[in-house]
């Protein structure tokens, strides 16, 4: 990852941190002052080194963990903000990073709701944490992951 790509990087995930919504590739070419252009070669060299995922086909962010830019099943709030994470460790990795709140999601395996709350870096709930996939595998389908 060369310094324009760490720039480019830096920048959806502080957008996303700040407003939970991804920037557009023209919106982050006026942010850093370049062309859309040098952005999406930027977007699609760090999506080929999984450092963030596009949305298939496009330059747009799906995904620059632990934030999604797409509504998902894992819900964190923090007072009145709300993201999206995409998956349970997505979601407690945005409450270790911003502070004490919810994550909001249900079991695959019966469907019933879950809330786990993080408070003074402790997590509380009332549910297991299971990941199906392992760790080494996660890129082979990110979106299912």
């Amino acid at each position: 990852m060369n310094a324009f790509e760490r720039q480019v990087r830096a920048a959806v995930i502080q957008t996303l941190r700040d407003s939970a919504r991804a920037p557009s590739a023209a919106q982050l070419a006026a942010t850093l002052g370049t062309t859309p252009a040098a952005v999406s070669a930027a977007l699609h060299s760090l999506a080929d080194a999984h450092r963030l995922a596009l949305r298939p086909g496009t330059d747009s962010v799906w995904m620059a963990h632990p934030f999604s830019a797409v509504a998902t099943d894992f819900v964190v709030r923090l007072g009145q903000r709300r993201w999206f994470a995409n998956c349970m460790w997505d979601g407690l990795a945005i409450l270790a990073l911003l502070g004490d709140g919810t994550l909001d999601t249900h079991s695959a395996a019966t469907g019933e709701a879950m809330r786990f709350a993080v408070a003074r870096g402790r997590v509380f709930g009332d549910g297991l944490v299971h990941f199906l996939v392992p760790a080494r595998s996660f890129w082979d389908d990110i979106g299912f992951t």
